[in-house]
This record gives C-alpha cells, structure tokens and sequence, in this order.
C-alpha cells in the first residue's frame, strides 16, 4: 500500500498498488476535511501552504479546489512552511483550520496533506477517525458555481511568524556577535529563514535555495546528507550552520569545523537556553529522545521537569499544555517554543541556538562536547509478510497486559498467549521475527555498526518496560524502541548506549 494515513496526516506515492495519491485521493480527502470543517464552523476559512516539491503546486491546486467545492473558504500562502501555516491559523479566530501540502522529509516521489485544526494542531486520533468517515461516505454539498468563495492570500504570515520569534529572543545580545550562518534551504520554504536571520544581524551564506520543484540533496536533513553545508561552513569560515526538511519543522546544525551535529542534540542544546531563563521548568519530548537529555539537564538544574510522551508531534504538544513545559521536542530536530506557538518550528529553533551562543560566548562544538555522550543506533525495518498496523494493534493490547520478557544470549523474546517478538542482535546485524498466528507471520532484518557495543552496554538486570509507545527496553546503560512509524510503512529500531560513563 502506497498510502499511509493517520495522526501526521497523509503520505502516498503513485505506482501499481491499488491505493495511490492520486487526484482523485486528494480530492476525496481535501472535500472530507472541508465538509469535517463546516461542521463546526458554517463559513470556515482554511489557511492553505505547500512545500517545494515539483508535485505540491498540482496537489495544492487539487486541494483548494477540494475545500471551495465545498463551501470553505481559502487562504493559500503559497510555497511555505508547515509551523508558519500553524501559527497562522492558531493567531487568526477568522481562520478555523490548516492543510499544508508536503510529504516532509520523504523523497521526491512521496507527498501528503497535513491537516491542521482551529488551533494549528495536527488532528487527533478521534479527529482523524471522525474525518475518515466522513471521506468515505462523503456527500459533499454541491456549492453552485456562482457561490464559489474566492481564494485570498496572505502576504503577512512569514513576517508576522518571524516577530514572533523574535519576541521571545534577546535580539540585541544576537546582533552583537554578528554571526556568519550558513544556510541549507533544501530547494523550499526555508528560503525565508534568511530574513529572519538578518533580521538578528546575521550574515548569511546560503545554498539549496533555487526553487525549481526538486531536491539538491535527500531531503530528509540528515548528517549524511549535508556535505555541501559542511563544506560551505568550512570554506565560508561561518560560525555554524542551519539546515532544513522541506516544510521547515526540522533543525539539524553543523558546528563550525564543518562537523555535522547529531540530530538528538538540537533538543538538548535548545533546552539548556530556555532553562537559563525559567530554571525548574518542565520539558517534554517523546519516548525515543535522547537519554542525554536527563544527563545534560539534571545534573545541572535539579529542578527540572522531563516528560516523555508517545511518538508524534499532537503527542508531544498535548504534554507541554498538561506541564505547561517551557520547551517540547523531539530527536529528530523538530522543537517547540511554547511562547511561540505549539507546533514544530525550525525558525525557533534557530533562534534558541543562536541566543544559547550568544549569551554563553561559547562555539557550537564546545556546547556540543559539554553534552554526555549518548549513542545513537537508528534502523529502519520492512518487514516481510506483515503489515505495520498489525504490529500497531498488538503494541496497543500489551500497553492493557503487559508481555512477558525473555533475555536470550543473543537477543529478547516479548511474549503474551500465542504472540511473540524475537530481537536478535549479532555484531552488526539485527534480525526481527513477530508471530501473531500460525498463518501470520513476519521478518524483516538491518544492519549497525553499533549494534554489538549496545547490547554490551544492555543490563537484563535492570530492566525496565515502556509501553508508552511501542516497546522500550530500558537499562541504565543502554536502552532500546521498537515501534511501527506513523509516516512510514516501516518499523523504527531505535536505541542508544552510554559512552565513557559506567
């Protein structure tokens, strides 16, 4: 199946599969949302962006014809951002609901809709049940031609976003170190962050900035994927630099020796500035963070609050509004800045970075090193003759009845009644085996370096079991996640060791 469906939205390719997205897909969806809209709202207004991407300007064209047909009323910002289509729509009473066109970081032959409700969150699990339904038996009121609500734009929104950023930001202690910032735009919406960096008296250096509907480079902003960045720092002799996804609610940074940062730092270092302003607040990101984070934050600041929270960005925002957290993320790079908006946004993130260096008179790689090492081990798993939501569904039963766990030598055995979860770890190989019946199973099996140096670091003594999102194995050393994604139609393999420390 080519179409994956559910809390971060719609994702889809085209080819032989039966379930594409295809025009006809996206209308079916846009029309679903509007008429989902019109139920709460009779004469909603819905804020419409899209990413860069080749195909987003016909899915765009395809999705604004999907919510006019049905009486809504559209604001299309054009090639934008995902956190700025949020924060427009959360600023805005007159504006009852959001879709942004992109696929995130997924390649070139993927894209997908993110829908957004009055308040600029993604859609929750009710929500997005409730707008299923209501796509396959759509009966969508039939707007005459002459009733058909005009489309209206929104010059302001990108300005309005950058303000309020810089609101929360000691713009004047920014300015003054006058920073040399390498850009990687990811040929889409992050064009615009160069304005917000001159605007805190950055010089910028920028590339990925031709927007010709592709990809100079992998779009998701990987360390693998930024060699033209690091060498741009490099050669340009910049103090560090920013890189993008194509809808902009990701941040990676490369230092300034041109050395990319791991990704599961951005949270921490982003952390570390909000405390210096509100010492004992909360801070919440999701389960498969980095443990550095309880390393970095505790020791320093007792009084510290870190929650973790399942998967998915409507997760991680529904605990900062229970905490009142001053900072939510995740290890991916995607950070939310409370006194922004709720939402995913690169262009704080930058802001928090550039305010942590300006303030602690520090380089970005002595910040880095001052964070205890953790070690990541990321795979992605395609499993073999077993789909993703089955896994899904037996996670969701152990969270009620927890499984029994087996420690082999090699490996962990999860178990309840007649299902079963075999881990196996070899030195560089992992191989999954899931059993739910005798006439369904699956395999699926990845490679890391590291794999042989976490199980080293695994304590089976000091276990502990987290349901709160798939299955988190957790040791004081080392710790690992076994989940299916909820944008892919892979399963994540994540975990991480401890280094130098016993």
């Amino acid at each position: 199946m080519t179409l994956k469906a559910g809390i971060a939205g719609l994702r889809g390719t085209i080819d032989a599969e039966t379930d594409n997205l295809n025009p006809a897909t996206v209308l079916g969806y846009a029309q679903g949302f509007g008429v989902w809209v019109r139920n709460q709202y009779p004469h909603p207004t819905v804020v419409l962006g899209r990413d860069g991407r080749n195909s987003s300007a016909m899915v765009a064209d395809v999705v604004r014809a999907g919510l006019l047909s049905v009486g809504c009323r559209v604001v299309d910002l054009g090639l934008t951002l995902t956190p700025t289509v949020q924060f427009t729509v959360s600023r805005r009473p007159d504006y009852h609901a959001g879709v942004m066109v992109t696929a995130s970081h997924n390649p070139p032959v993927w894209n997908g809709l993110k829908f957004l409700n009055s308040q600029g969150f993604f859609l929750s699990e009710a929500d997005w049940e409730r707008l299923e339904a209501q796509r396959r038996h759509l009966a969508a009121p039939e707007v005459p031609l002459d009733r058909v609500l005009p489309v209206l734009g929104d010059s302001s929104s990108l300005t309005a976003h950058q303000n309020a950023v810089l609101s929360v930001l000691p713009v004047a202690a920014i300015q003054a170190r006058r920073f040399r910032v390498a850009l990687d735009a990811c040929n889409s919406g992050a064009v615009g962050w160069q304005s917000f960096l001159q605007a805190l008296g950055c010089e910028v250096v920028a590339c990925h900035t031709e927007l010709h509907g592709y990809f100079s480079r992998e779009p998701e902003p990987l360390p693998a994927h930024l060699a033209t960045l690091k060498r741009l720092v490099r050669t340009a002799h910049c103090h560090l630099g920013f890189a993008a996804d194509p809808d902009g609610d990701r941040l990676v940074l490369v230092d300034e020796r041109g050395e990319a940062v791991n990704e599961e730092h951005t949270v921490v270092l982003c952390a570390q500035e909000r405390l210096r302003h509100q010492p004992e607040g909360a801070v919440v990101v999701n389960t498969v963070t980095t443990h550095a984070l309880e390393d970095a934050l505790k020791s320093a600041q007792p009084g510290v609050k870190i929650v973790r929270t399942a998967v998915g960005e409507m997760n991680v925002v529904a605990g900062v509004q229970q905490y009142q957290a001053i900072l939510g993320g995740e290890g991916s790079g995607g950070i939310i800045v409370p006194q922004v908006h709720l939402a995913r946004d690169g262009m704080g993130a930058m802001g928090l970075i550039l305010s942590l260096l300006a303030t602690s008179g520090g380089s970005l790689s002595q910040l880095v090193q001052g964070i205890p090492r953790w070690e990541s081990v990321k795979l992605k798993l395609t499993p073999s003759g077993l789909k993703t939501d089955a896994l899904r569904e037996l996670f969701r039963q152990w969270r009620t009845v927890l499984p029994q766990v087996k420690i082999e030598k090699t490996g962990i055995v999860l178990c309840r009644e007649s299902h079963w979860i075999g881990i196996e770890l070899s030195e560089h190989e992992l191989h999954l085996q899931v059993h739910l019946s005798d006439d369904h199973t699956g395999t699926a099996q990845g490679q890391h370096s590291e794999l042989a140096q976490l199980w080293q670091r695994f304590d089976p003594n000091l276990l502990t079991l987290d349901t709160t999102d798939g299955i988190k194995l957790v040791t004081p050393q080392a710790w690992f996640s076994l989940r299916p994604s909820n944008t892919e139609p892979i399963v994540r393999f994540m975990g991480e060791y401890r280094v130098g420390k016993t």
